[in-house]
């Protein structure tokens, strides 16, 4: 889990290297002459990034560490914009080879980028101070090492050691001085093992190393720390070397016979070594006695170094032993020679210090340095069952194998007892096996106030404060299930389905937290309609560690077959599972797996990783159900689309009853709630969202609450700040945190930019993904553009249920278009993003005090009170890197200072006029700009040429009917976005149609009155509207509203070599033949949408296109549809094709030639026909063949036979069928075995429609919409239609009226 200010720190160096790094960067850097400044720049950001990457939970606990990652942010983005505002520069013409061209500003530049330089220095200076990066690359265990610390120690006697020591006094601990000063004369080895890895150990051992009286008992000491990978000839040649020089004290003095070590050390170097000539060195000087130690080998060293060890005793310091392998290496050179010599050895795994240590050990608590740091002593146990150390009580712990088995299996036995009706142990007591710290991600969690035993909270780590006592849940784990009848019977019936594949079938349950999964898949895990399944459940750990799971599951299985006398195991067979290896538990379970019938239930998958690591062992299962918050593992694990099951939220009437239930508790069916409760009542579910979680954990808080609509209204009013600061709703921002922490950095920057939009927004894919891209949240990379890569990350969200696809969306289609944020989720997104300072939003209500610094992002909301003065001295702007308005335009939104503006998004914004647009001219770092849905701007000024960074332009819903001759300078312009007079939605807001009816009402004048009332509003333009000048008069003025089916493009169209999506563009008239020509420059092309064509320049359009191998998307328009002549495919066939890159066409017009071009297109998906005139039948089998295609709409009188006859095996991949307004269809019949994916059959207005045969054959139905008939002429028609589809479908085929 990583901190979001390091998220966002990692986003804000790839955004600010990515430009330091490039060629114009490198360029501009050469010819301002600072290009070492620049290098020096790039260098250190690489270095902080690097940092940055191995950032991890424990670095985000150390507040000095978080303020310098923030830090490293703050000055990434101003790296990045002053880049970015130097590189403006090099876009002006030189004058005389020189850039910038005025001198002054060459200056100037050159100052600001020493000053960078500067501030990069002292950042990087400033780690250097404080450490930081020593500090954070230490081996702290993460939390996720503590969790599973946790769950083991329980096997390694740390929890009797924690009991021992509360029951007596603080004073009792242990005394290491004891341990290494008592007379037993053999050698002993004492490790140490710490809760929070090395704090504090090694200041504890070093107390002890550096006292007199304690080396005065040994003849030799050593302090070794291990190296990785260990080198025993490094590790003996460090022992020797030191026992030498720690043989003298610190002034010189011999603290025993220098000179008999000194010979005896040359004796075996003279017995055991020779010189590089061959001949037996004969000096004695220290240097020559470890020049010659230098060049001896290993088995040389273990002589002298035996020899030295048997008549001394010694005190030998290991640190850092990490691996039971080298602790066997290590030990067979320590000979006991009986003269009380001790090792002590420092080591961060706990099952590492229980295994070096005599046998049977007992571990003591040493020292507690914190309430979640404490250090312990493993050590040889004396021969009663509890020593006393003065007045210590320490818990001993026998650890020969059988008995170590016996005593894990005893505990794990207790623990799952009952697992054939209960798949967890409910317990409050600290974890005492393996599987205790389980905690699924569904289920409601509440935080324990109150220790179970007293001191407890002192000695429990920082993981174990985070854990939720399961056992205070178990209550309200039923009433998750509330509404969820039908979703229990469908996956009972799927896990008892018959199946006669030998394989296990995988079944898996997905969806956001706190819906209510484990709880769900609990209920059909108890369920006596499953018959005589043995089951097991099992709860991923963190870190996940297979062979916990597996051996949690095979006790589980035993323990419920051995009831069985034919399964029965042996008492050997059973204990041996407690200390198997990996192998043996793989082999045991498959052995146990093969023996009945089971049913396994993995719950909380986090990654496939996870899945891959167990599924080869799980192969013998019968069932096994997967719980998982993706879709991408639920894919994984269960390849059929069948055995995948998306919980989604509770219906209005089921969260209705939940809340009723959890605040009247007994009383709830009895309660009818009066007209004021309900309404609170269904605000606060809309907050709620159908999310269990969220209704059961407020439904009890407020069953604690009087039972009034004011009380309730509070609720509803302030339930976002309920959710911050009531201990008894944190809850469900705890269980909902889970999802947001396990994002990866680029996906966190990505959500928390989503809490710019507003609540129950439906936020276009994209409008969010073009969005992402101007913030540079992403780059082309090879094979894939940026717009593909933030796509990825839009569908990544989805699947991980932290975006849900948008309030009547398609669900049927391959992609989801539109997505809208959960508002619990939403909650979590703007806390976050208000924490690292990066969106600002100005809204009623909100404070400003908490603002400091730059801001990055800034929404005005629609219900701010537009003042002034709060923009322009109350904030500072001159960072801001996106303007989003929701509401009133003011011309004081934009500023001066907002120089690194990139995205201007003023979607649907009122009362924005042309005369604005100037200052949108000066943002000269624009790369997405959208003007859609104001309706009230005519047309683009000439300062627009400025905007020469400018990748996405939006003029959809404006009155925009032609692009001036500047757009032509807009090189990186990517995305160009314009629609038809038809497409355009008429708007209270709208100028245009206020100016028609001003002069309507004067029209009965006479001509010279309408004249004179013109030049009157051009002096006076307030007249009409009040935010209108003479210039948007003007442009009234001259403006014709042309019916077009686009926006007429300019000559030199085909310089912008960039586009990616242009359309809709009107070939029509002016520019029509030479705008087409220039289409076959646009080689880049992915989307094209072209209207007003005639049989005159179709040709030249398929013509141009042609060789566009990667144009994805296309839509070809007919202007004049009753001209005869005009044939969209007339010229098609094999001399001339459309791209066989299509995925998705759309075509309004005429088809003559269907069947000689459409096999072509084998990537085609999606296909949309209007006004097509297909008459004969083959035309529909050609269709029929292509491999790929999912969604085939038949619009306007595309179809003009009576009869659509769909064969058998046609449309293999069909999963949406769409018929509407096809006026002369009777008829339509579907063979057996005829789309065989097909999910949802839409049918439209067709008046003659009076069959529908062969519903039945369609096995993968899910969907009938059928055309609401109400009292209109056709609706005996449209009745029959619908009693005749009820009568042929299956019961879970829904039948819906739509309008």
């Amino acid at each position: 889990m990583e901190a979001t200010g390091v998220s966002l720190g990692k986003a804000a160096l790839g955004g600010a290297l990515g430009y330091a790094t490039s060629k114009a960067a490198e360029e501009i850097a050469l010819q301002l002459g600072v290009e070492r400044d620049v290098n020096f720049i790039r260098d250190e950001l690489q270095m902080m990034q690097s940092f940055l990457m191995t950032a991890d939970e424990e670095q985000s606990q150390n507040k000095v560490l978080t303020t310098w990652v923030k830090q490293i942010g703050v000055l990434a983005y101003k790296v990045e914009d002053s880049l970015m505002d130097f590189g403006l520069h090099s876009e002006k013409r030189p004058f005389l080879g020189c850039i910038p061209r005025n001198p002054g500003d060459r200056r100037r530049i050159a100052k600001e980028v020493k000053e960078l330089r500067a501030e990069v220095e002292d950042v990087s200076n400033r780690n250097l101070r404080y450490r930081l990066i020593k500090e954070s690359s230490c081996s702290n265990p993460t939390a996720a090492e503590e969790q599973a610390s946790i769950a083991s120690v329980a096997m390694f006697g740390i929890t009797e050691a924690r009991f021992a020591t509360f029951v007596h006094e603080k004073s009792s601990v242990v005394d290491l001085h004891q341990l290494i000063n008592s007379n037993d004369v053999n050698l002993r080895v004492i490790a140490m093992w710490g809760t929070c890895g090395d704090i504090g150990k090694t200041s504890a051992i070093q107390e002890i190393y550096d006292d007199p009286k304690v080396l005065k008992r040994f003849g030799f000491h050593a302090w070794i720390r291990l190296m990785h990978p260990f080198n025993p000839q490094e590790f003996l040649r460090s022992l020797v070397r030191q026992f030498y020089e720690n043989s003298h004290d610190e002034v010189g003095k011999p603290s025993f016979n220098p000179q008999e070590f000194l010979q005896s050390l040359e004796r075996q170097f003279y017995e055991n070594s020779y010189d590089y000539v061959g001949k037996p060195g004969k000096e004695t000087s220290v240097g020559a006695v470890l020049a010659k130690m230098e060049k001896m080998d290993q088995s040389d060293l273990v002589h002298v170094f035996n020899a030295l060890l048997c008549s001394n005793s010694y005190l030998v310091i290991i640190n850092d032993l990490s691996t039971i392998e080298e602790w066997h290496c290590i030990k067979k050179y320590f000979p006991d020679n009986k003269k009380q010599s001790r090792i002590i050895v420092s080591t961060q795994q706990v099952e590492i210090a229980c295994l070096c240590t005599e046998k049977p050990y007992q571990v003591s608590e040493f020292k507690q340095l914190s309430c979640d740091q404490t250090i312990y002593l493993f050590h040889k146990k004396n021969s009663v069952g509890q020593v006393n150390m003065g007045t210590v009580s320490v818990a001993m712990v026998d650890n020969n194998d059988e008995a170590k088995a016996a005593t894990v299996e005893e505990k794990l036995k207790v623990n799952r007892a009952s697992c054939s009706t209960e798949p967890i142990s409910y317990r409050n007591k600290v974890a005492t096996s393996e599987t205790d710290t389980a905690l699924p991600s569904d289920e409601i969690h509440e935080e324990n106030p109150e220790p179970n035993i007293a001191g407890e909270d002192k000695i429990c780590n920082s993981t174990a404060r985070k854990k939720f006592d399961r056992s205070r849940t178990l209550a309200l784990a039923d009433e998750l299930l509330c509404g969820r009848e039908t979703e229990k019977f469908f996956l009972i019936k799927l896990v008892g389905q018959p199946d006669n594949k030998k394989c296990c079938t995988v079944i898996s349950v997905w969806g956001m937290g706190g819906l209510g999964k484990t709880s769900l898949v609990r209920s059909i895990y108890r369920s006596q309609e499953l018959g005589g399944w043995k089951r097991a459940w099992a709860t991923a750990l963190r870190p996940f560690k297979p062979e916990v799971l597996l051996r949690d599951l095979a006790l589980q299985l035993q323990n419920t077959i051995q009831e069985d006398p034919a399964g029965a195991t042996t008492g050997a067979q059973k204990k041996s599972i407690s200390v198997m290896n990996l192998q043996e538990l793989k082999e045991e379970l498959a052995r146990v797996l093969k023996m009945k019938r089971c049913l396994v239930v993995l719950d909380d998958i986090l990654s496939t990783s996870e899945w891959e690591l167990v599924k080869s062992c799980l192969y013998n299962a019968g069932r096994i159900i997967v719980t998982t918050r993706e879709n991408s593992i639920a894919k994984h694990c269960s390849v059929e689309d069948k055995n995948r099951y998306h919980l989604g939220g509770l219906k209005k009437d089921a969260a209705l009853d939940l809340l009723k239930k959890k605040v009247f508790k007994d009383n709830s069916e009895k309660t009818d709630l009066v007209p004021a409760m309900m309404e609170q009542a269904r605000l606060i579910l809309q907050k709620c969202d159908g999310l269990p979680l969220a209704i059961s954990t407020i439904g009890g808080f407020l069953a604690t609450k009087p039972k009034t609509a004011i009380e309730w209204k509070k609720m509803s009013d302030g339930i976002n700040t309920e959710l911050e600061i009531n201990s008894e709703l944190r809850t469900i921002k705890t269980i909902l945190m889970r999802s947001y922490d396990g994002l990866p950095y680029r996906l966190k920057s990505a959500f928390l930019y989503l809490s710019i939009f507003q609540e129950d927004q439906r936020i276009r894919w994209g409008r969010l993904v073009r969005r992402w891209t101007a913030e540079g949240y992403s780059r082309d990379m090879h094979g894939m553009t940026a717009i593909e890569l933030c796509r990825r990350y839009f569908d990544e969200l989805l699947d991980r249920s932290m975006i849900l696809p948008g309030e009547g969306t398609d669900r049927y289609s391959q992609k989801i278009n539109s997505c809208q944020l959960h508002d619990m989720i939403r909650e979590i997104c703007i806390s976050k993003a208000r924490e690292e300072n990066l969106v600002l939003t100005l809204e009623e209500g909100c404070c400003l005090s908490d603002t400091q610094g730059a801001i990055r992002h800034l929404v005005i909301g629609s219900n701010w009170k537009r003042d002034k003065d709060v923009l322009e001295s109350k904030l500072d702007l001159s960072h801001v890197r996106s303007l989003t308005v929701f509401g009133e335009w003011r011309s004081f939104f934009i500023s001066d200072n907002m120089r690194f503006v990139r995205v201007l998004d003023l979607e649907d914004t009122l009362g924005l006029r042309d005369h604005h647009l100037d200052q949108i001219g000066q943002l000269r770092h624009l790369k997405y700009l959208s003007l859609r849905g104001c309706c009230s701007i005519l047309c683009l000024p000439n300062s627009f040429q400025n905007l020469r960074h400018l990748e996405t332009l939006d003029v959809r819903g404006t009155h925009i009917s032609d692009l001036p001759t500047t757009i032509t300078n807009l090189r990186k312009l990517q995305h160009l976005r314009a629609d038809g007079y038809w497409d355009r939605v008429k708007r209270e807001d709208d100028i245009v149609d206020k100016h028609e009816n001003y002069i309507n009402r004067i029209s009965t004048c006479q001509t010279c009155n309408v004249l004179l009332s013109r030049g009157h509003l051009f002096l006076r333009p307030q007249v009409l509207d009040a935010g209108l000048n003479r210039y948007d008069i003007f442009n009234l003025y001259r403006f014709q509203e042309m019916k077009l089916d686009g926006v007429v493009l300019p000559k030199g169209i085909g310089k912008l070599k960039a586009l990616h999506a242009l359309g809709v563009v009107d070939v029509s008239g002016r520019n029509g033949n030479a705008t087409i020509k220039e289409f076959g420059e646009l080689t880049q092309l992915r989307k094209l949408k072209v209207g007003g064509l005639s049989y005159r320049t179709i040709n030249e359009l398929w013509s141009a296109i042609a060789g566009h191998n990667q144009l994805q998307s296309l839509t070809v328009e007919i202007g004049d549809l009753h001209e005869e002549k005009n044939m969209l495919d007339g010229c098609l066939g094999e001399d001339l094709l459309p791209p066989s890159s299509l995925e998705s066409l759309a075509l309004h017009g005429r088809l003559v030639n269907v069947t000689k071009w459409i096999h072509k297109l084998q990537n085609l998906s999606k296909l949309v026909l209007t006004n097509s005139r297909l008459e004969q039948d083959d035309a529909i089998q050609a269709l029929g063949v292509l491999p790929n295609i999912a969604v085939l709409r038949l619009h306007y009188d595309s179809f003009r036979g009576t009869q659509l006859h769909l064969q058998r095996s046609s449309f293999p991949s069909l999963m949406v069928l769409e018929l509407r307004r096809l006026y002369k269809l009777q008829s339509v019949v579907f063979e057996e075995d005829t789309m065989p994916k097909l999910e949802l059959l839409h049918i439209g207005v067709c008046e003659e429609l009076k069959d529908i045969c062969g519903l039945s054959a369609l096995k993968s139905l899910k969907e009938i919409q059928l055309p609401k008939y109400g009292d209109s002429l056709y609706s005996k028609i449209f009745e029959a239609q619908r009693e005749a589809v009820e009568s042929q479908v299956a019961e879970h085929v829904r039948v819906n009226i739509i309008d």
